[in-house]
């Protein structure tokens, strides 16, 4: 099992797969599902407890994983260990987008309670703006072998921003840039913005005129920033597999824990600091296998396996070992 999962990861050549009808009925029904589910928490807002997060988290991950069963059973061993290993980077990689939802949220002061909700609409939105990139990335792929290294280009860029972040010496610098970024100046010029929170409301009637909530606002924000990180996700997973079911269904299921893991790693961050490292290498990584490919230069499967293993496990055990040393001042 190991070496197929890695033989997908070493291996990008385009190619897709045979896949039957029920298979893509059944992405439509856990969509559904998941909106049910959604639907029916969130008809209260509290605020998402640790313990309460664990347990969504380790639903979605346990039916992410269960999900391989029927691709290994109707489509192939290929299909089920490209689908892993998909699933594997789209989730690691979604840790630096969840960083920087959570600078949204501190910087413009979003109640606890809304959080939930807010991040459903993000997910939401995720999952359709996902649908298009890989699409037109697999279009792209299709037509110009050589869009690989202009892929492998912005992971390797992606890798060094990655980088520059796992450098910082605070987060409190970047909680202040992020209401003078340029995408918010943007935003405050073409839509009108009224600056409060109005309960659920995405719109507010203020002197006869509609404007957009903060609420709506900060959903908007999500959304743009996710637009933003599937220009370094989306290359990475096709750079596993091009097949539009495979990249389309690993993202689903890795969108769909997000909203649950964005409170636990609001909880670990701190302590698991070492995995930006390791993940600013991973992008790396897979960056060089993209530029590498159309150049005829392939990596043995033992060696990708060496790297990506030591990578991501290095990152957790170095955390655990070397505990960040501010942690112990900070009070």
């Amino acid at each position: 099992m190991d070496m197929q999962l890695l033989a997908a990861v070493s291996n990008p050549q385009l190619h897709s797969y045979n896949v039957p009808w029920f298979m893509y009925a059944a992405i439509v029904g856990v969509l559904i599902g998941y909106a049910i589910i959604e639907t029916l928490h969130s008809r209260h807002d509290h605020q998402v407890k640790l313990k309460e997060a664990v347990h969504w988290s380790i639903f979605y991950i346990s039916a992410a994983l269960l999900f391989s069963l029927p691709i290994f059973a109707f489509i192939g061993s290929q299909a089920g260990a490209e689908y892993l290993a998909a699933w594997a980077i789209e989730k690691a990689l979604s840790l630096d987008n969840l960083f920087v939802i959570g600078l949204i949220f501190t910087s413009f002061k979003v109640p606890q309670e809304f959080r939930r909700r807010m991040l459903n609409y993000g997910i939401a939105g995720a999952i359709v703006f996902r649908l298009l990139f890989i699409l037109g990335g697999i279009e792209l792929l299709s037509r110009f072998e050589w869009i690989g290294i202009i892929f492998g280009l912005i992971l390797l860029r992606a890798a060094w921003k990655t980088l520059q972040e796992a450098r910082a010496s605070s987060h409190e610098a970047e909680e202040k840039e992020v209401t003078n970024q340029r995408m918010w100046r943007i935003m405050t010029k073409l839509l009108p913005i009224h600056p409060k929170f109005v309960g659920h409301n995405l719109t507010v009637k203020i002197n006869g005129k509609r404007m957009l909530t903060m609420m709506a606002a900060v959903i908007i924000m999500i959304e743009l920033t996710d637009i933003i990180f599937a220009v370094d996700s989306v290359p990475a997973v096709l750079a596993v597999s091009p097949d539009r079911f495979i990249a389309y269904s690993s993202n689903v299921f890795a969108l769909l824990g997000l909203r649950a893991l964005f409170f636990v790693y609001q909880s670990v961050e701190d302590k698991f600091w070492a995995l930006n490292w390791a993940l600013s290498a991973v992008l790396a990584w897979i960056g060089f296998k993209l530029i590498a490919a159309p150049l005829g230069l392939h990596v043995p499967v033992g060696i990708s396996l060496g790297v990506l293993g030591i990578l991501l496990g290095g990152g957790v055990v170095v955390s655990l070992l070397y505990p960040k040393h501010h942690e112990t001042t900070k009070k």
